[in-house]
Parts: structure tokens; C-alpha cells; sequence
């Protein structure tokens, strides 16, 4: 275990009781030695990205502090969503169950085969960026150097559409 460092989690889903998904891995997640839950999104429900012939996605973002290697979060990520039925390698835009991304480490910035930091798309994505916004809206992408909160207002200005309210969970 190394040097403790904040990290955000994207969560996404769109298939059985997701919201319920959600609970439980967050609650696991906390649970797991070298981590601790600070923050929480607001639960989004938002269409799919490539095949709309599946149902809608439930999106939101935690954050947490851990003692853990980008390396060895990732793995633990990857673990929590094989354990919910995530079956990998899947085609692209594909239904499931639970999708955790790395989406920043402390500013980190990493370009391996396994993981990339921050999240190469990020700044793209407002079913990433509005939640984020609930819990960080000043974090500044450390490649782009622009807020979170700037980035999704970029977005909603190129004309995407803004995301419906949020609700707890």
C-alpha cells in the first residue's frame, strides 16, 4: 500500500435492479481495506451511447480516498464487476450489469495497456461529467486544465442535452 491519493469512480448500468447494484458495490467498496467512501453523485438516468435497442443507463460518481495503486484499484474494480455478472471482453456499447471506471487518481496522468489516466473521455461524456459536477464541480482535468464544471457547460453550449434532475441513492 502506497501513499494515500483521492481517486473518482464512474459508475454505469443498465441491466436487472441497478440502483440496487449501485448501493451494494459502493457499500463494497467502502467496506475494502485501503479505501474510503468521501463522496457521492447524484443517480442519472440517461440514454444508451451507440445501440439504443437496450434499456436506458443509470450513471453516477463516487469518490474516494485509498491507499491503493491506480493499478490495484483498477484491479479491484474489475473484480467487483465480474462478481455482478460483468462479462469482459464484451462488443462495444454493450447492456450490463456494472461498469466502474477510473476516471482520475490524485492528478495522475497514465497511458498503459491496462489503464489510461484520466479517463480518455471523459470530457466528453455528460453522464460522466454532470455527477461529477454534484460532488467535485472545481476538480480540474489535469491534461485539459479546465474544470469539471467547465467542461460540462462546454457540452450543454455545443448543444447536448442537458441530463435530467438526479436523485439520491
Amino acid at each position: 500500500m502506497g501513499a494515500v491519493k483521492q481517486a473518482f469512480i464512474a459508475l454505469g448500468g443498465n441491466l436487472g435492479a441497478v440502483r440496487d447494484t449501485f448501493i451494494k458495490a459502493r457499500r463494497q467498496l467502502a467496506s475494502m481495506p485501503g479505501i474510503e467512501l468521501l463522496d457521492s453523485s447524484l443517480l442519472y438516468r440517461t440514454p444508451p451511447l451507440g445501440v439504443s435497442c437496450q434499456p436506458d443507463y443509470l450513471n453516477a460518481v463516487i469518490q474516494v480516498r485509498c491507499s491503493l495503486s491506480a493499478a490495484e484499484l483498477l484491479d479491484t474494480l474489475l473484480e467487483l464487476e465480474s462478481n455482478y455478472g460483468r462479462i469482459r471482453p464484451a462488443p462495444r456499447w454493450s447492456p450490463r450489469t456494472l461498469d466502474l471506471d477510473l476516471l482520475d487518481m490524485d492528478g495522475l496522468m497514465l497511458n498503459t495497456p491496462a489503464l489510461t489516466l484520466p479517463h480518455p473521455r471523459m470530457h466528453e461524456r455528460l453522464f460522466v461529467l454532470r455527477p461529477l459536477c454534484d460532488i467535485a464541480p472545481n476538480w480540474i482535468h489535469p491534461i485539459l486544465g479546465i474544470s469539471a464544471q467547465m467542461l460540462h457547460d462546454a457540452l450543454l453550449e455545443q448543444g447536448k442535452a442537458c441530463l435530467a434532475q438526479g436523485s439520491p441513492w
